[in-house]
């Protein structure tokens, strides 16, 4: 193959690379232009706080199995289901934390470490 197809070549694969790459991209940015007061009914699964940045406004952004859900900041219902979420983070934060940082203890320290766990 000549050297000038190898470069076309070359070329029709990193501008193909370039679009997927900008595609995925665009995909995981959502901006929020208008919001929801609606409470969601389905399950929520992660959430992102948006500031306000023209075009987009000040949201809240609830990721679920449906897809992203712009909710308005300033309702009740959204104030604490973040507080809810975040609550549950931090939860799973400590248990990831203590359970990665855990070294073996001699034998009298381990009944210790049990008693621990129950509570």
């Amino acid at each position: 193959m000549p050297f000038s197809q190898k470069m076309r070549s070359l070329v029709v694969i990193a501008f193909f690379a370039c679009i997927a790459i900008t595609v995925a991209t665009e995909k995981e940015s959502v901006c929020c232009k208008e919001v929801s007061s609606k409470k969601i009914t389905v399950p929520i699964t992660g959430f992102k706080i948006q500031q306000s940045r023209p075009p987009c406004v000040k949201a809240v952004i609830f990721y679920t199995a449906e897809g992203a859900v712009c909710s308005h900041w300033k309702e009740n219902w959204v104030k604490n289901k973040v507080t809810e979420l975040r609550k549950l983070q931090a939860k799973e934060k400590s248990l990831t934390t203590s359970t990665s940082t855990f070294t073996p203890q001699t034998a009298g320290a381990t009944s210790s470490f049990k008693s621990t766990l129950n509570n």
